[in-house]
């Protein structure tokens, strides 16, 4: 799906910009985008997940397809704004928000927070109290159940998200609209991620929206705001099919037709992190030696999980090899097992177990690692070992915009007192 990533451009670009390497396709950002927005329930907005590569250059990218932005932290406030968003274009949602980070959203008039409990709601009031301020918040829910086969559920289960649905009684909202600083303009209901099959996603989806609706007609919430969450899923692996967008067009047209009567005037919002960027970038390596150690194959390379903890076992959802393939400069003989791993010194840094890969990919050769746009870089824990951090860049046809410079030796020295 990488338009724009050949194995002759990235040859180029890994020439020009050194290894490692973080490579977007600028166009498959633009095909997801547009895709996700017509596959969704008719008339929704979707919004981007940004935690998932929080990068100002691509968040600006879907600034310019049209999508608001979802932050989770006044850092990726910061980012969203530098990007170009207004404050009324950015959703703010975390367990474990600051008095300082909700302070920040309410100067900067953000479009929604979304607050965990009605002791946040609390603190969101007095805060915007004290700026003179009205504060938009959502309830984001905890519900009693989850309809899905998420890869990480959210919701169904104990969690650090959200006030628990058997707990949202007329005592809870009878105090929250007592706040008078902040007006709650309706729910977060976010169920899981990584969902391949249509019906898992629309049944959360419908789930969400009637626990919304009865809630907001039983306490007399003017129902303007619904956070479906997101959870549109991606195909890393061979055993699996990817999400059908087509069906989940049609699906969501149906769910429509049974619900639009009921959200009229609801701003209905989906979120997507992994969906849109998963598959737009790749991570480029580069071997620096080849091994043999009792009779397994080893290639030792410049980026290891330091930069991509996710290709190595490290994060919470992926349990498989990422699909990865060699660009090699000697023909292709057969393929044999290979244990692709970084450079640092630890065995836990193997970025592909046993791997099928050409018994002819040796030093000097590149590997190039998939579905590394969502993630990737700024999800692994870049400072251990010291690492100089890779560059990260933005191509599109004959044009590359660079995202993040490289990263120098000395970099780990900065904010140190010493």
């Amino acid at each position: 799906m990488n338009y724009n990533l050949t194995d002759e451009r990235i040859e180029e670009l890994a020439k020009k910009y050194g290894t490692p390497l973080y490579v977007y396709d600028r166009d498959v950002i633009r095909e997801n985008s547009r895709l996700l927005k017509d596959s969704v329930y008719p008339g929704a907005s979707v919004y981007y997940a940004m935690k998932c590569n929080p990068l100002v250059g691509i968040c600006r990218a879907f600034k310019e397809e049209g999508l608001g932005i979802e932050t989770a932290s006044k850092g990726e406030i910061v980012a969203a704004l530098k990007a170009g968003y207004s404050g009324d274009e950015i959703i703010f949602t975390s367990p474990g928000k600051t008095e300082e980070e909700i302070e920040f959203a309410v100067e900067n008039g953000l479009k929604v927070i979304n607050v965990d409990s009605l002791y946040e709601a609390k603190i969101v009031d007095r805060i915007a109290a004290k700026l003179g301020r009205k504060a938009r918040i959502a309830v984001r829910i905890n519900p009693t159940q989850c309809f899905s086969n998420a890869k990480i559920k959210m919701t169904g289960l104990p969690s650090q998200f959200g006030a628990e649905e058997e707990e949202l009684d007329k005592e809870f909202f009878d105090r929250l609209s007592g706040l008078s600083n902040i007006e709650t303009v309706g729910f977060q209901i976010y169920m899981g991620t990584q969902m391949l099959k249509v019906e898992d996603i629309i049944g959360n989806t419908e789930y969400a929206m009637k626990l919304a609706v009865r809630l907001s007609k039983e306490y007399g919430i003017k129902l303007r705001y619904l956070n479906c969450g997101g959870g549109f899923g991606v195909k890393y692996f061979k055993n699996e099919e990817p999400l059908d967008v087509q069906d989940l067009k049609s699906k969501m047209q149906k769910l429509h037709e049974r619900m639009g009567s009921e959200l009229a005037g609801t701003e209905v919002i989906f979120e997507s992190g992994r969906f849109l960027m998963a598959l737009a970038g790749v991570m480029v390596t580069k071997v620096l030696y080849r091994k043999d150690s009792k009779e397994q194959r080893f290639l030792i390379c410049d980026g290891g999980s330091n930069f991509h903890s996710s290709a190595a076992f490290l994060g919470r959802f992926v349990r498989n090899n990422f699909p990865q393939r060699a660009i090699s400069k000697s023909n292709k003989t057969e393929d044999i097992e290979t244990m692709v791993c970084g450079p640092l010194c630890t065995s836990l840094d193997v970025m592909g177990q046993k791997v099928m890969m050409d018994k002819g990919v040796d030093a000097g050769d590149l590997i190039v690692i998939e579905c590394s746009g969502a993630y990737g870089f700024t999800y692994s824990p870049s400072l251990f070992l010291s690492h100089e951090s890779p560059a990260e860049i933005m191509a599109e046809k004959d044009t590359v915009t660079v995202l993040r410079r490289r990263g120098e030796a000395d970099d780990i020295l900065k904010l140190q007192e010493y």
